[in-house]
């Protein structure tokens, strides 16, 4: 696994704004970690927010009682919550929805595209499938790669980003995302959902990913997740040629 390690708060201006030039310069120092990375490209970055701020994000996270949330009790996931877009985020702390913004904003966008080196990256403002998550006790997500497209736009998912915003989780409680190689005959990455950490990861079809161990924190306390895909658009035969502005000056001036 590699960690890039940043100092408290140096990406969250005093009004919770993410900063370019701080953005940049992660981006820049950690763009071929994410490229040499196993099984497939990804890089994890510790201390994104600080941990004021992550702590107190953390802290205003929906529990599970929130009424908003959709639990999926299935084989392949168990005690999962979330698709708490669906009712437009409503309930969900204002600091909390600032945070999805700024995910789906210019200064994260020129980051994640310095940071892959993929250009023309569209986020997905209504967070089909992303958004909050969160997992209980006992809960877990089987091995899989991510559905590949967006069928509403027909747009090609790129990337997967996810926060994590867990204080004083302990690995003994499980829920590490493993990483598996395209076979799925080894586990080549795990990384702990610890407070305060974002992971950045390429979409492919076989990028196996999940943590498929039930968890075995405390009772009242869950895996707490912020997600968010980005896309591209592809070329298509049918687009017009690109020109710039025409201009022109009414005959009758």
């Amino acid at each position: 696994m590699s960690v890039a390690k940043v100092e408290g708060n140096v990406l969250a201006g005093p009004s919770f704004f993410l900063q370019r030039a701080a953005l940049r310069e992660v981006a820049l120092a950690h763009r071929s970690v994410y490229a040499a990375a196993r099984p497939f490209p990804h890089v994890v970055v510790d201390g994104f927010l600080g941990d004021p701020l992550a702590s107190a994000l953390a802290a205003v996270f929906p529990d599970a009682t929130h009424e908003g949330w959709k639990r999926r009790d299935h084989p392949e996931q168990a005690a999962r919550l979330g698709q708490l877009q669906r009712q437009a985020f409503e309930g969900v702390h204002g600091s909390l929805r600032h945070l999805l913004a700024e995910f789906s904003g210019m200064l994260f966008l020129d980051f994640l595209e310095k940071l892959t080196g993929i250009q023309g990256l569209i986020p997905d403002a209504h967070f089909r499938g992303a958004g909050l998550h969160l997992t209980l006790r006992g809960g877990h997500l089987a091995l899989h790669t991510d559905f590949n497209r967006d069928r509403f736009r027909a747009l090609t998912r790129r990337l997967s980003v996810l926060y994590y915003l867990n204080p004083g989780w302990e690995p003994s409680w499980g829920g590490e995302l493993e990483l598996w190689n395209a076979d799925v005959t080894a586990c080549e990455a795990r990384i702990l959902p610890q407070l305060d950490r974002l992971l950045v990861m390429a979409h492919g079809e076989t990028h196996w990913h999940g943590h498929p161990n039930p968890l075995t924190c405390p009772e009242g306390r869950g895996r707490a997740a912020v997600a968010a895909y980005f896309y591209t658009a592809e070329e298509s035969p049918e687009a017009p040629t690109p020109h710039s502005a025409k201009w022109v000056v009414p005959s009758s001036a």
